[in-house]
């Protein structure tokens, strides 16, 4: 029994001393080898696309659109007409103005003719047949008005009518004129007064005429249409955007910190949620002019220009935004949780061959997710310490367990 209990003493103590040597020998750390990888630093955020080169068709005086003559997401031509439009008063118009004119420039030829005994009797005949065709018409148009009451005729027919009248009474009046002016040659002056007045009026409903017309500003897609038929429009409503798709604006907003990072020329790739498995490219354009206040977020307006083969991106939508940032080739990284930033230091905890923890101090450079770039402080090769459940310190002993 004496025996046994010996050999328990003598078994207990080894296994003390077993562990002990455990326990005071190096103790493993998680460590990462210092090697060699192509780093590319993103910034990552979001941003809005817009049309390039984009003008707006507007509506530049009160109108009611009859028809719509494009459709939205179609090429249009500068100058193409939108809508027809109902233009028929300002054509009258136009018409009379001309009619005016037309009267005023045959009587200055009359006066630079002396006038003639034919010239006066061809007159009063023709004054003498206007008079009765405006009456025929008068007479006419009452008719009409008659039976529009009881929805036997149409506007249309009684607005005909109307522009009729409208044209003998201004035939009329530049009959008589002209009769007037051959009395003598000394109405010269009026007359051209009258052409004066004739002129301005044709170019003054030319412009109404035109101020109707709602047309493309600019060759390009029509990517927003407004119009509908039937509709009223008013002077300064949008009718319609026209702009390049092919390639496109992306307003991307960059919070203050990180506009540093930022500069023209970068490369830039596009996502969007709803085609998640395309990509669209495109570079850096200009960088901010001024930092905004965007809810609690500070930051400044960065403008790219991407590439949009089939237009699918689509203006005004929502996008994921990922500026290449910095890249480095061949550059010298460890994973980013070995850098230790204290007091305004930046170092590594290497280990030395002999398994001594040692201080390094570092100057790093670009930096992906999960590296960052070894400027100067470190070699190809070297061990270098990552957090673990021991921290260790320098002149300490431990044995890395380099992750693979």
């Amino acid at each position: 029994m004496k025996r046994l209990a010996l050999a328990a003493v003598g078994v207990a103590v080894i296994v003390a001393l077993f562990l002990y040597s455990r326990r005071s020998g190096p103790q493993e750390a998680p460590a990462a080898r210092v090697g060699r990888a192509t780093l590319v630093q993103v910034l990552t955020t979001n941003g809005k696309v817009e049309a390039l080169n984009s003008v707006v068709a507007p509506v530049r005086t009160p109108v009611l659109v009859r028809e719509v003559l494009v459709r939205e997401g179609d090429a249009v031509r500068a100058g193409q007409p939108l809508a027809a439009v109902d233009d028929r008063a300002a054509r009258e118009a136009l018409e009379r103005a001309r009619a005016q004119l037309d009267i005023a420039r045959a009587d200055e030829a009359l006066i630079n003719r002396g006038g003639t005994a034919s010239s006066i009797a061809e007159l009063d005949a023709a004054i003498t047949k206007t008079r009765l065709d405006r009456e025929a018409t008068e007479r006419e148009l009452a008719a009409l008005k008659r039976l529009l009451e009881r929805k036997a005729a149409t506007a249309v027919e009684v607005r005909a009518e109307e522009a009729k009248l409208a044209v003998l009474n201004a035939e009329l009046e530049g009959l008589e004129k002209r009769r007037r002016a051959l009395m003598g040659p000394e109405d010269r002056q009026r007359v051209q007064a009258r052409i004066r007045e004739a002129q301005t009026a044709v170019e003054q409903a030319e412009t109404a005429l035109r101020q109707l017309e709602i047309r493309s500003p600019a060759a390009g897609v029509l990517y927003t249409l407004n119009l509908k038929p039937g509709v009223l429009y008013n002077a300064g409503e949008v009718a319609g955007q026209v702009g390049t798709l092919d390639r496109v604006r992306v307003r991307v907003l960059v919070d203050e910190p990180e506009l540093g990072r930022a500069a023209a020329g970068q490369t830039v790739e596009i996502g969007w949620d709803a085609l998640p498995a395309q990509r669209w490219h495109g570079k850096v354009e200009r960088l901010p002019s001024e930092i905004t206040l965007v809810g609690t977020r500070s930051v400044g307006e960065v403008l790219c220009t991407v590439e949009n083969p089939g237009r699918r991106l689509l203006p005004n939508v929502t996008v994921n935004v990922s500026i290449q940032t910095g890249r480095a080739e061949n550059a010298l990284a460890i994973p980013r949780e070995a850098v230790v930033r204290e007091a305004g230091q930046i170092f590594v905890l290497v280990v030395e061959n002999s398994g001594v923890v040692a201080r390094r101090t570092v100057k790093l450079g670009i930096q992906d997710p999960t590296r960052v770039q070894v400027v100067d402080g470190l070699t190809e090769g070297q061990i270098v310490l990552l957090p673990g459940e021991r921290v260790a310190a320098p002149g300490d002993r431990v044995q890395p367990k380099v992750e693979s």
